[in-house]
């Protein structure tokens, strides 16, 4: 995948921080983060390099698709590139990329579903019947596939975006309750509260999957 890229220039008046080896451990970003500003192309190149790979398999899971979660991390690096200067050390690099992910998966729900309405709306004025199953793909889809992974992928999708980016975040990337209370710009109490509403919808939707998979074993 590739990205066009052009020199941002740096940002006036910054220094070097007295402890940016001990930041440089907290966040191994940095140093990429600071040549970037300083107009290096190839630290970006890099930059994208390292997160591009686990920014799609979490938009994958997100949108439940594989082309649109390809386009979705264009559109993240592309969106990264052109509003990185918002990026704050406060928070790691990666955080902030996962951030920018999420509002690119956003972004393309809402999309997806006023594009779903239209078609629904021509089809019936054009009586030819109900639009064509949507099957959502799952990253998993390409290493095997097979009925579990594609029923997990579904009723993944199946839950509100509200509780469908927490639980991806938490259970499946692995991020802390403080990295995605700042991604997703709510308390960590609410981070909380929809991960575990989004698990015990997914229990209630896979329970006869589970029973299914005890008899085999």
């Amino acid at each position: 995948m590739a990205f066009v890229t052009e020199p941002i220039l740096p940002r006036t008046g910054a220094t070097a921080a007295p402890a940016a080896a001990d930041a440089q451990a907290i966040d191994p970003d940095l140093s990429l983060v600071a040549r970037w500003r300083a107009g290096d192309v190839v630290a970006f190149s890099e930059l994208v390099r390292r997160h591009q790979r686990k920014v799609f398999g979490m938009l994958a899971r997100m949108l439940g698709d594989r082309d649109d979660a390809a386009d979705a991390t264009q559109e993240t690096f592309l969106n990264l590139h052109r509003h990185g200067h918002r990026f704050r050390s406060e928070s790691r690099f990666s955080t902030f990329v996962y951030r920018v992910a999420v509002n690119a998966a956003l972004n393309r729900k809402r999309s997806q579903t006023r594009r779903r309405a239209r078609t629904e709306e021509f089809a019936q004025g054009q009586q030819i019947g109900q639009a064509l199953p949507f099957t959502p793909r799952g990253p998993e889809d390409a290493i095997g596939g097979g009925e579990v992974q594609q029923r997990v992928q579904r009723c993944l999708a199946a839950l509100p975006e509200a509780l469908r980016a927490p639980v991806v975040l938490y259970d499946i990337e692995g991020l802390s309750y403080g990295e995605i209370a700042e991604i997703l710009q709510i308390a960590e109490g609410t981070v909380k509260s929809r991960i575990h509403r989004a698990r015990h919808a997914l229990r209630r939707e896979l329970a006869d999957l589970a029973r299914e998979v005890g008899a085999a074993e």
